[in-house]
């Protein structure tokens, strides 16, 4: 079985340090602690996908939590504030090899009171929950850019702060039309090695990167962009070796294909295979493509292909 694949192919992980504090998978009961908290619900880090809008979208960002030890605490108002810290941005930037940029406040308004870069986020007595709703501007929204706004806890009251609840990236993102999730099937090659096999049917995603690019990454079995096969043994993948594709948006033709880690990157690059179809329909949402994995350090003799896919992704739905 493919699943659980990383305890059979060892023990591989995509963290991003984001920040100091701790985060832990699960919160513990805090009100069988004895004290109140204070926490952002989906610290630290909060995607969010939109597909193209040409009007007002409310947005909640995130949202804030008071974990009551009594019902007096509960029934006492709480002064909170959130304070925009734009360097988490860079910092995540740094971590994960994105670009996300602040979002303007020409893109956005929010009915929450600001003082400087300081939100109140006060909660009312009895109020144990808030949300952070922004009001976007869909035809000011320009998709070659990706934003992000980025808060932290800078007063609870005099509560406590649960453990790595404490800051809070929001990445904002509008989708291009080829986003989605896909079945993926077809057929595979590597010429160093016969006994490697197709995993197929595998589940992919296309994540948008731009107004006509994707990331293809595999969020079933990898958790990261790369390719899954059989070894004859065993599951095993790629190292250094994604997809970033380029599409036409008049003819909606796959036009160019990239190693998401670089060109070349552990000597691995990609390219598109011209015999191959290689567009998106968009009557049936399913793409057809031929591509290569080119690399002259397994395969010294020119064109050096090491690996040939053959492949249809058939589009499941929003991701």
């Amino acid at each position: 079985m493919k699943q659980n694949l990383l305890k059979l192919i060892g023990s591989v992980a995509m963290v991003s340090v984001l920040f100091s504090a701790c985060i832990k998978d699960d919160d513990v009961e805090l009100t069988t602690q004895g004290s109140s908290f204070i926490k952002v619900l989906q610290a630290p880090e909060n995607a969010i996908f939109f597909s193209p809008f040409s009007d007002i979208k409310s947005v909640d960002l995130f949202s804030l939590r008071k974990n009551a030890a009594s019902n007096a605490d509960l029934m006492s108002p709480t002064a909170v504030k959130m304070t925009l810290v734009p360097d988490y941005i860079d910092r995540y930037n740094d971590a994960n090899g994105t670009t996300f940029e602040e979002l303007p406040d020409s893109l956005y308004t929010t009915a929450i009171a600001k003082t400087g870069s300081v939100y109140d986020m006060s909660l009312a007595a009895g109020e144990a929950a808030k949300e952070f709703t922004i009001k976007l501007n869909g035809t000011k929204w320009d998709l070659s850019h990706t934003y992000a706004l980025a808060f932290a806890l800078s007063d609870v009251g005099g509560l406590k702060i649960n453990d790595g609840k404490d800051t809070i990236i929001a990445l904002l993102s509008v989708k291009n039309r080829w986003d989605g999730i896909y079945e993926v099937t077809g057929t595979f090659s590597d010429a160093t090695n016969a006994a490697f096999t197709n995993a197929y049917p595998l589940e992919w995603q296309l994540q948008t990167s731009g107004p006509n690019t994707c990331i293809v990454a595999d969020m079933v079995e990898l958790g990261f962009p790369g390719y899954l096969f059989y070894t004859g043994t065993g599951y095993s993948y790629y190292g250094s070796f994604g997809l970033i594709v380029t599409f036409d948006p008049a003819t909606d033709k796959i036009v160019k294909v990239e190693n998401y880690y670089g060109m070349p990157a552990n000597t691995r690059s990609a390219a598109l295979d011209p015999t191959g179809i290689n567009a998106y329909q968009s009557d049936t949402k399913t793409i057809n493509i031929k591509y290569f994995m080119i690399q002259p350090s397994a395969v010294p003799a020119a064109p050096h292909i090491r690996s040939r896919f053959d492949e249809v992704w058939k589009y499941k739905g929003e991701r």
